[in-house]
């Protein structure tokens, strides 16, 4: 089979590979979508970062979906569309006995830390997968997995209906936990983004957006319920504490290995959170986020730039994402 394999910085080689080895109770499922995420493009220019070199060369991709060969379970009919699991835990600790697996010390992420889906096949576990509704075309369903970033994003904030919210960030992840953010029910949410191309993209997704380079857009709004920063530019996390009101909540979503600094007597006293994501976990996540693109809060076709071949996930992926500035999701079809 055909595979999207990492060798090292700038060095992502589409390879002819032996269809993957089916562990007991797994099954193969023929991959038909895999969406380029902004981890994929770090890798690329300087990783390995996550990507264990003992590993490499690794078939990369962790934002997948495919459709069924044969369910040994015996519950979908060939050729259903589904999102495999992509975090796989210990299975013996503290959190996989709670279910946190994405919060193991051990886990994989599949296609981050081990072979993933940027092929034409992938092994997957048939009792860890989501049905996507025959309405939902595969070039929606490929949101799911950034779409579950955004739930799960979400879910850290203590209340939603009826307060105000802002998102720091407009790419492909900061307006789809804007648009749910709106689904959730708050009141007014706010986006700042300072690139006019992603601003238009925001507006036209009916989002009040400011620039948060300019400062009398920036202190434009009044402070905040909870913001989730998106964008990973230095300096946010003090930034973005001064935006919320007491009491309110920082989810950091985007990130950089690195340190940061803030006022902790101000933070102390006003009593705001600070808060990780990253862990989204397949049942609860993932099921809410194709519950969701499958109904009409969610619009994704502003965000999807281009739907490339395998053998175009340099030149026209990788490439496009390190150029234009202006792209969002460039999703890869592993069937052309």
């Amino acid at each position: 089979m055909r595979a999207a394999r990492f060798h090292g910085p700038k060095d992502l080689r589409i390879e002819e590979v032996p269809k993957p080895q089916v562990p007991e109770g797994q099954t193969l499922v023929a991959m038909e979508r895999v969406g380029i995420c902004g981890t994929d493009l770090e890798e690329y220019l300087i990783g390995p970062v996550i990507i264990p070199k003992m590993r490499m060369p690794m078939i990369i991709g962790h934002e997948y979906l495919g459709r069924v060969i044969e369910d040994p379970l015996g519950k979908l009919k060939p050729g259903t569309l589904v999102v495999p699991d992509g975090i796989v835990g210990c299975g013996n600790c503290y959190y996989c006995d709670r279910h946190e697996e994405g919060i193991c010390k051990s886990y994989e992420c599949i296609g981050l830390t081990c072979d993933g889906g940027m092929a034409e096949f992938m092994a997957t576990d048939p009792t860890r997968w989501i049905e996507v509704p025959s309405h939902v075309s595969a070039d929606v369903a490929v949101f799911a997995e950034p779409m579950s970033v955004a739930v799960r994003a979400l879910n850290k904030v203590p209340t939603i209906p009826g307060t105000k919210v802002a998102v720091t960030g407009g790419g492909t992840v900061g307006l789809l936990i804007a648009q749910v953010a709106r689904a959730f029910g708050a009141a007014q949410v706010v986006v700042y983004e300072p690139n006019p191309v992603r601003q238009a993209v925001a507006r036209g997704l009916g989002f009040e957006t400011l620039n948060p380079l300019i400062e009398k857009e920036w202190a434009h709004c009044d402070e905040f319920d909870s913001l989730l920063e998106c964008s990973g530019v230095k300096g946010t996390t003090a930034k973005s504490l001064e935006k919320l009101r007491n009491a309110g909540t920082l989810v950091l979503v985007g990130f950089r290995p690195e340190e940061e600094s803030f006022h902790l007597l101000n933070f102390v006293l006003s009593e705001k959170r600070i808060q990780g994501t990253a862990a989204h976990m397949w049942d609860v996540d993932v099921a809410a986020a194709i519950a969701l693109l499958a109904g009409p809060a969610i619009d994704t076709k502003p965000l999807l730039t281009d739907v490339i071949a395998l053998d175009e996930v340099v030149s026209k992926g990788f490439d496009r994402l390190i150029s234009d500035k202006n792209a969002f999701k460039i999703v890869v079809d592993t069937t052309r």
